[in-house]
């Protein structure tokens, strides 16, 4: 993906800060110690290892002390249970390498303050509830040896499944980008969250690039889309440092019947800035727009239950709303680009049914994603 700056910003001073965890932390009073001594530990494996701090050219030895390597920045947002008395228990208990920060209330707001304080010039996400693998130290420490990488994408767990984001050796991909591009923005739900990977602070400077705080869900994917014009080189390892957790109640997994204004929103920002990229790389906002459309689907559409008045939705009701939104934009801009020689695998075939006019079979295809998800999440 080939993109014209104009907005460069000025190259950052060297702080001889190697890694910025990012985590934002929203009442999360019972996973946040779990998910900081995670990164603490991951941490420590990379600023104890020799190599690393030899090669740290043009720093003083304090400067390539293990605690000056790496920081944990914790972003408390408006919390109403014990979370920031316990984030400061946690900056004192490992002082110098671990900072509370405040921020406005939502999760873009927190990462956009982390993004402001980070020093390292490479920026880890990591979200309150979730945390790294015993692993994660060894992982991380060989990336940083990829010193001409922009961005690297990791497998990861998500519950007890493992989500594989390339073949076991791994790929790489430098000067034009855009097929790895198009791959990673039609398979949202694999690629486009921003943790399990690894960003150039520099990048995200050059670009100027912040999260939207108007975007209530896929913030990740639009902040992802938008870094991916930014790169130069990208790694895909099949090496899993993260843990997404499936046993709570996150927004976007629990009902509250307001996705469908959320997904059309985050989707008309995508398709806003995909139409400002070169043609391979626009094509691709047809398949991520059907993936947005099934998640509106699986997430909202057919998972309204009935057990409150608010949540009574009959079956034929649930097939009206499903065809009016997919003939309703942005929504509808994606399904009419519906290719079957592009767009193959079984997560298009609700939209292949709907294309065909056979809107009852592709209900039923959700309402049985819908129980699988459920019963997914009660086994993890």
């Amino acid at each position: 993906m080939n993109t014209k700056y104009t907005n460069r910003s000025e190259k950052p001073k060297k702080t001889g800060m190697l890694l910025s965890v990012i985590i934002p932390a929203h009442n999360a009073e019972k996973t946040l110690r779990r998910a900081v001594e995670s990164a603490l530990g991951a941490m420590c494996v990379i600023g104890d290892n020799e190599t690393l701090r030899a090669g740290r050219q043009g720093f003083s030895e304090q400067e390539s002390s293990p605690s000056s390597i790496y920081e944990i920045l914790i972003i408390e947002n408006g919390s109403s249970d014990g979370t920031e008395a316990l984030a400061c228990l946690l900056q004192e208990e490992h002082s110098g390498t671990v900072r509370v920060l405040q921020s406005e209330k939502g999760v873009s707001n927190a990462r956009n303050k982390g993004l402001d304080e980070a020093r390292g010039e490479w920026i880890l996400f990591l979200d309150a509830d979730d945390y790294y693998l015993e692993n994660a130290g060894t992982v991380l420490r060989d990336d940083m040896f990829f010193s001409g990488t922009d961005l690297i994408v990791h497998s990861f767990e998500s519950g007890k499944s493992l989500v594989h984001v390339c073949q076991p050796g791994g790929e790489r991909f430098s000067g034009d980008i855009s097929g790895i591009s198009v791959r990673m923005i039609e398979n949202p739900t694999r690629y486009t969250t921003v943790w399990s990977k690894l960003f150039r602070k520099d990048r995200i400077d050059y670009g100027r690039l912040r999260f939207d705080p108007s975007l209530r869900l896929s913030e990740d994917s639009h902040f992802f889309i938008r870094y991916l014009s930014l790169c130069r080189r990208i790694r895909l390892i099949d090496r899993p440092f993260y843990h997404y957790s499936t046993d709570n109640e996150s927004a976007v997994r629990t009902w509250d019947g307001k996705k469908e204004e959320g997904y059309r929103k985050s989707l008309e920002a995508v398709q806003a800035f995909l139409k400002t990229q070169p043609e391979p790389v626009r094509k691709a906002f047809a398949g991520y727009g059907m993936m947005q459309f099934n998640l509106l689907m699986v997430r909202e559409v057919f998972a309204a239950g009935p057990d409150s008045a608010e949540r009574s939705f009959g079956p034929a009701e649930k097939i009206r709303r499903m065809i009016r939104i997919s003939q309703e934009e942005p929504f509808a801009a994606a399904i009419r680009e519906y290719d079957p020689g592009r767009h193959k695998g079984l997560r298009y075939l609700p939209i292949q049914l709907l294309k065909y006019g056979l809107p009852p079979a592709a209900a039923a295809i959700y309402e049985a994603r819908v129980l699988q998800n459920r019963r997914s999440e009660k086994m993890h």
